[in-house]
């Protein structure tokens, strides 16, 4: 893999470098579309929680154990139990109803796809990857272990294939580098996670039925189920992502859930055989956790199983409890591991047994789960990184209202275009690189603040909300993000005048935090992000270590004469990147 990683290294570098613009080599188009907020067809019926066995108390336990873990950072969670929802509660700023990524959750819905393939006889378990797509064979594939990869391999994530979707900005026939990687172990031997086997069988579909996946499972799985707000992002080569790139909402993701814990069969109709589900959800890899299916995880529940995502992203199947759990996130966690996982397991886990009928009515319970709900969905957290910040007692106070109007019509131009809107592990999921911020602006439209952020050709007018989080919808080179804005006034350690924006990507697992502090002829601003940070600083760190930024000419020199410091500042300051500017003396 050594060129994969001399190319993602170059990726990493040109970032730390602080390089603007399309800095991968692959080209990028607008994709995704603006989210229409349509009704959810063929929802699923609500009722209180004793009425399905469940006491209410033990719901908003559960809610606030997460809302008061910071590192769990929820923002969608919805519970059916025997095909009801039983509760269903956003996080402010989030809302219910808006779609939300779903990273790898999605190669669940990749595994369906197969399994319909396979049903329909475009596909089978054994066939041979190099007989699908033979114009990527060669002679030298007639001798090597990539001959004898299967879809099952891809399946259970056990193709050995060293190619993953770290390796997908180097080129843009994503198909032609997986099939020329190395192959480090025997196809089937060896379980090891990989997007770029989901993304394989995407291509495989895609090959045999001469449709996209997205659109094989438009009329076979999503149509029938009333699953008609769902985007899926393609490669360059316009084949969908499979194993990452997906939105959909919270109760279309829970359908899917439902499908396999009724076999297939949605409302009296088998969509999916049952005995693909069966196998698809019984343990066809080690992964030293507690097995893997075909693109499904086992959970730690005998018979439980999850579809899992980067972030803070899961339908968790509990089939003995006839229970659906649905959350998406904004933390940290990777694989199952982490303290919103933690949480899950244990209000639900092996140690929860609801009841097997309908508990007692409990009024004051229910009332104190719906105002929690009602409470969680307007309730702010203040935004972490500035707790040695003194944030204003009362946000909207007269203070702020001057400071307002002192801020409206200021211009600053930055130094720099090296801090971006969207936040970095953004860009790279979805390849959609920033142009930098090079100008900000600050007005007042009916008293309320809003930021004008310069960035390349485009200008993203920011609501700011003082009490409550405000609403934009902003363009990234031509893709529309709902945003939720929230913001505060302090001051900072050197008493300068101080704004906190904390930007919510409504439909991303991601935050971008903006720490602008200006007097009248100078700005200095802060950014952060969250999750990603350590996730980014994880893969920043791996590379400094890696033997291929040896062969990058300008890093050669710094590493061999001890220059390790520098890579952590490098480290450091991509993460956090910090920017400065002055008051504008241009026409506005």
């Amino acid at each position: 893999m050594a060129n994969a990683d001399f190319e993602f290294a170059e990726l990493l570098f040109r970032i730390m470098a602080r390089q603007t613009g399309q800095i991968s080599r692959i080209s990028f188009q607008a994709q995704k579309p603006a989210f229409q907020n349509r009704p959810v067809q063929q929802p699923f019926p609500r009722s209180t929680p004793e009425e399905q066995g469940v006491s209410s108390r033990h719901v908003r336990e559960y809610l606030d154990a997460l809302r008061s873990d910071p590192s769990a950072n929820p923002h969608h969670v919805m519970i059916l139990r025997h095909g009801t929802v039983i509760c269903e509660c956003s996080f402010a700023p989030y809302v219910q109803g808006m779609w939300h990524i779903t990273h790898s959750m999605c190669k669940s819905f990749t595994g369906m796809a197969v399994g319909l393939a396979i049903q329909e006889g475009y596909l089978h378990l054994d066939d041979k990857l190099l007989d699908i797509f033979p114009q990527y064979g060669g002679l030298l594939n007639n001798f090597n272990k990539r001959k004898d990869i299967t879809i099952e391999n891809l399946l259970n994530m056990t193709s050995g294939v060293d190619f993953s979707e770290a390796g997908a900005i180097s080129e843009e026939d994503w198909r032609r580098k997986f099939l020329s990687a190395p192959v480090k172990t025997d196809p089937g031997t060896k379980w090891q996670y990989n997007s770029m086997n989901s993304y394989m069988l995407s291509a495989a579909i895609q090959e045999k039925t001469g449709q996209t996946m997205a659109e094989y499972l438009k009329s076979r799985l999503f149509e029938p189920m009333g699953i008609d707000e769902i985007f899926w992002e393609a490669s360059p080569q316009g084949i969908t992502k499979g194993g990452w790139g997906c939105f959909i909402k919270p109760e279309d993701a829970c359908k899917l859930g439902y499908l396999y814990l009724h076999q297939g069969n949605w409302h009296g109709r088998q969509l999916i055989d049952p005995d693909w589900v069966r196998a698809s959800t019984t343990k066809q890899a080690d992964n030293e956790k507690y097995g893997y299916g075909h693109q499904i995880w086992l959970e730690e529940e005998q018979g439980s199983f999850a579809f899992n995502g980067l972030f803070g992203q899961d339908v968790v199947v509990y089939p003995d409890k006839d229970m659906i759990l649905m959350i998406n996130c904004g933390n940290n966690e990777i694989t199952q591991e982490g303290t919103m996982t933690e949480i899950m397991r244990r209000f639900w886990g092996i140690g929860y047994r609801p009841a097997d009928g309908p508990l007692p009515a409990d009024p004051e319970q229910q009332q104190k789960l719906a105002r929690s709900i009602e409470t969680y969905e307007h309730m702010v957290i203040a935004p972490r990184h500035m707790s040695s910040f003194g944030m204003l007692s009362n946000p909207v106070n007269d203070e702020a209202k001057k400071w307002i109007h002192e801020l409206k019509g200021r211009s600053y131009d930055l130094d720099h275009t090296r801090i971006g809107m969207f936040p970095l592990i953004c860009q790279v999921m979805h390849y959609n690189f920033t142009d930098g911020i090079s100008r900000i602006r600050f007005e007042e439209l009916d008293g309320q603040l809003m930021v004008l952020f310069y960035e390349g050709e485009e200008i993203h007018h920011v609501r700011v909300g003082l009490d409550k989080p405000a609403r934009s919808q902003i363009m990234l080179h031509g893709e529309p993000y709902e945003i939720g804005t929230y913001g505060y006034f302090t001051q900072n350690e050197n008493n300068d005048l101080t704004l906190v924006l904390e930007i919510s990507y409504l439909e991303e697992a991601c935050t971008r935090k903006m720490v602008i502090s200006f007097n009248s002829t100078q700005l200095y601003m802060r950014a952060y992000e969250t999750p990603g940070e350590q996730v980014i600083t994880d893969a920043l760190t791996y590379m400094a270590d890696n033997p291929v930024l040896y062969r990058i000419p300008v890093l050669k020199d710094i590493l061999r004469d001890g220059g390790r410091d520098f890579m952590d500042v490098c480290v450091r300051s991509t993460v956090k990147p910090e920017e400065t500017g002055h008051l504008s003396t241009k026409e506005n």
